[in-house]
């Protein structure tokens, strides 16, 4: 019985490791490139809608969006790639730290997936934290053109 679990348990290991190093192309210490881009539909949009209607804040989200405007970089402080995005029929800003990550080179109508923190506003919040974590906060990302960003 223990070699028939040892069995399986290598199984589902070797195929896990084929997925990953079928999708994985390259890697550098900031993107990582992808064979093909994914649509990607996660219900992490449907979250957003309820992010926004309770206020609430400080909640580690992934969306998939489309680049709706490109705004002037924020150089107060850190600076931040900022991008207004489309998620479902909500709009939201992307506050992206371009002195820990790279810029992500996106024009209008590109699509992303995009995993950072979500704070609520009055105009449908802000998705900041986009960029490997330089402390105990949860790493986030973007994903443009089969590029991860972060």
């Amino acid at each position: 019985m223990k070699k028939k679990s040892n069995k399986i348990i290598s199984i589902i290991a070797l195929i896990i490791s084929a997925y990953f190093a079928n999708n994985y192309v390259q890697e550098n210490k900031s993107t990582v490139t992808y064979k093909k881009e994914t649509q990607y539909k996660s219900a992490s949009n449907k979250q957003l809608e309820t992010l926004i209607k309770k206020r609430q804040s400080n909640v580690i989200i992934t969306l998939d969006v489309t680049v709706i405007n490109i705004l002037s970089d924020d150089n107060q402080g850190d600076r931040h790639q900022r991008l207004i995005l489309k998620s479902g029929k909500n709009t939201l800003l992307l506050a992206h730290n371009i002195d820990i990550a790279p810029r992500v080179p996106v024009k209008k109508g590109d699509f992303l997936k995009v995993r950072g923190e979500y704070e609520w506003n009055e105009k449908g919040g802000v998705v900041h934290w986009t960029h490997r974590s330089t402390s105990s906060h949860a790493d986030g990302w973007i994903i443009h053109n089969n590029k991860k960003y972060h």
